[in-house]
């Protein structure tokens, strides 16, 4: 009856900690869910057409996360149907941002579970809680809607580490591989996981040589057993990272293997040499570090120009403090590693509770959460695809709050701050320090997303901190054009040129402007230059094909709409190709693009529309009127009977 008793009071505070969660995360990034679809969150989520037709539900599992874009070597299928839900229940921005913040409410439930199961401290659990949950770092992760990879990635991975912890193997198995289809990164789990079952779930035989050789012998013996046992408690995972390998390579095929696929302007460290990437990577881990003690200076975009290369490590102190910075985490992370010296024998192996803990094991704790997730995205090990993101911080962050919310319980327990010589005083400025760095974090927190409300906003703001980035000032160049504002427009374009003018969306861009100032054969040029800088710029062939229509060059304008449509299906493109090949005369071809594409699906009235004046120009008159009389019968007024 009374473990009963504890054990409610226990699921109590577990749901009252759940439940402060979703309050404290609506009430900080609340603010957000107003805003727009913004940077990546338009080409990844809003116009996807694939993500908005449910019937192509299931094919997400074995398809790209870029859509038609396998050699980007990202495959993120759970995160791509978590997007494809949103849209079938509406698709409004507020829905998406919405989502996101809950996700992180229950990732910060779940950062307290963690740290109160493997740290067993209250204090601790609850300062990494509200430190986490109101971190500015993490904007970029819930306002932007693409940060939902890392959200769910984070998400499963702890769920994996609940899981494991409880010797549940197949809810582990299953948690793991959803975390794998949530973004490629929550492979880091795996150290993670071996990590925390030899540190805090493991203990060796307690029975001790008496000689120095056999203490030495023995010792090496007892940990060679212990990993050993740790890696073969590890193997069954091996089961839903095969079946993930499986998928993904029905998915990506020859891109498997995941190379980076990117540009010197995305991340320039793929394009330097080794010492210059280490060094300039060692340089980033610094400027992690401050945006995470000081979290002011945020900003959207660190691309090309906003982070220097390092080509000698000794004149760069941020370098040196990164080096610096890695060292100390490696230190923390293996010094602290083993939970006691308690001679007392006991089960060892997950499904036990975690030993009891030294308080500098959570150094070890925040140290090695920081370390193994950052490592993935660090550009240490291999290039990665950019050069560095703040929402790339989301589950390292963890590991720096832990490490945060012990030097504030050291400071609780210290007799060194027991200014009035009450015990109650520790407590008394422990708490308003917790209280006024949270409420730091959650002001700062509530303004940035006003920067994420929508695109102008956004740049305008990334612009200040970021004034040398070439994506910003063309990002930004586009907000104005779509504006109509021509003469800001070509002045953050001319800032654009002078920073890298080969670069395959700035000339798009100057294509559009001159295009709009009359320039035919300029625009034409610049379409161009984009597409041989880069093939796959789907948005030149869209303008390159706009203007060949413009200027009635109907075979030029075909093929490029036939591009377009091969990489990007949608109605509107589909419908203009088709017309394109009607007009030269070519109803068969807009026939059989239409079926390829739009199937039997003729309930949009343009497409009944399209298919009726084809057949029109065939000469099938009767097949021509049925399509047409549908078409107005379905609203199209334009079509004629």
């Amino acid at each position: 009856m009374y473990q009963k008793f504890l054990n409610l009071i226990k699921t109590k505070k577990f749901l009252a900690v759940l439940a402060i969660s979703v309050i404290l995360s609506l009430a900080i990034f609340g603010n957000g869910l107003g805003g727009d679809f913004v940077f990546d969150d338009v080409a990844v989520v809003k116009n996807r057409g694939d993500l908005k037709d449910s019937s192509y539900f299931l094919n997400l599992f074995i398809s790209p996360y870029h859509q038609n874009m396998p050699k980007t070597g990202l495959y993120r299928p759970l995160t791509m149907a978590s997007y494809a839900l949103n849209h079938y229940l509406g698709g409004s921005a507020f829905g998406f941002r919405l989502v996101n913040i809950l996700i992180h409410a229950f990732n910060s439930f779940l950062a307290f579970w963690l740290v109160s199961y493997f740290l067993k401290s209250r204090v601790m659990a609850y300062a990494s809680f509200f430190l986490f949950l109101t971190h500015p770092i993490h904007t970029e992760a819930v306002t932007s809607i693409v940060g939902r990879a890392e959200l769910l990635a984070f998400f499963w991975s702890l769920v994996t580490i609940y899981f494991y912890a409880k010797d549940f193997k197949l809810l582990a198995a299953i948690s793991f591989l959803l975390a794998l289809w949530s973004k490629e990164t929550a492979l880091m789990i795996l150290p993670v996981l071996f990590y925390l079952d030899f540190c805090f779930l493991n203990q060796p035989d307690s029975s001790y040589p008496h000689t120095r050789f056999d203490l030495v012998q023995n010792d090496l013996v007892q940990k060679l057993s212990t990993v050993g046992g740790t890696v073969r408690r590890l193997m069954f995972l091996g089961v839903p990272l095969g079946f993930y390998a499986i998928f993904r390579y029905m998915a990506l095929g020859k891109y498997f293997a995941g190379d980076a696929t990117t540009t010197i302007v995305e991340n320039q460290l793929k394009f330097v040499g080794f010492f210059e990437r280490i060094f300039t990577a060692l340089k980033v881990l610094a400027m992690y570090a401050e945006r995470l003690i000081w979290p002011v200076h945020l900003s959207a975009d660190y691309s090309y120009q906003r982070i220097s290369v390092v080509g000698n490590i000794f004149k760069s102190w941020e370098a040196l403090l990164g080096l610096f910075l890695l060292a100390g985490l490696i230190y923390l992370a293996f010094r602290f590693r083993k939970a006691n010296n308690n001679p007392e024998p006991r089960p060892i192996g997950f499904g036990a509770d975690p030993l009891p803990v030294t308080s500098y094991q959570a150094l070890g704790l925040g140290a090695a959460l920081f370390l193994f997730p950052y490592l993935m995205i660090s550009n240490l090990i291999i290039p990665v695809g950019t050069i560095m993101g703040e929402r790339l911080m989301y589950f390292s962050s963890l590991g720096f709050v832990i490490i945060l919310a012990w030097l504030l319980e050291r400071l609780l327990k210290s007799p060194r701050f027991d200014l009035f010589k009450d015990p109650r005083s520790n407590l008394f400025i422990f708490c308003g320090l917790l209280a006024a760095i949270t409420i730091f974090y959650g002001v700062r927190t509530v303004v940035r997303n006003l920067d994420w409300k929508d695109s102008r906003t956004l740049f305008n703001a990334t612009v200040k901190e970021s004034p040398a980035s070439l994506i910003t000032r063309t990002a930004l160049a586009g907000v104005h054009i779509r504006a109509d504002e021509w003469k800001e427009a070509k002045e953050e374009l001319e800032i654009a040129r002078d920073i890298y003018e080969d670069n395959s969306h700035l000339q798009n861009l100057l294509g559009i402007v001159a295009d709009h100032e009359g320039q035919p054969e300029l625009a034409e040029t610049r379409f161009n230059k984009s597409l041989e800088l880069n093939p796959d710029a789907i948005n030149a062939n869209i303008n390159l094909a706009e203007l060949y229509l413009k200027y009635g060059q109907l075979e030029a304008a075909a093929l490029n709409f036939k591009k377009v449509i091969e990489f990007f299906p949608v109605a509107e493109y589909l419908i203009r190709y088709a017309y394109a090949e009607i007009a030269l005369n070519q109803p068969d071809e807009a026939l059989r693009v239409l079926q390829k594409y739009a199937g039997g699906n003729l309930q949009h009235p343009d497409f009944s529309a399209v298919v009726g004046t084809a057949y029109f120009v065939k000469g099938d008159y009767r097949q021509a009127l049925v399509y047409l009389k549908n078409s107005r019968e379905l609203g199209n007024k334009v079509a004629e009977v």
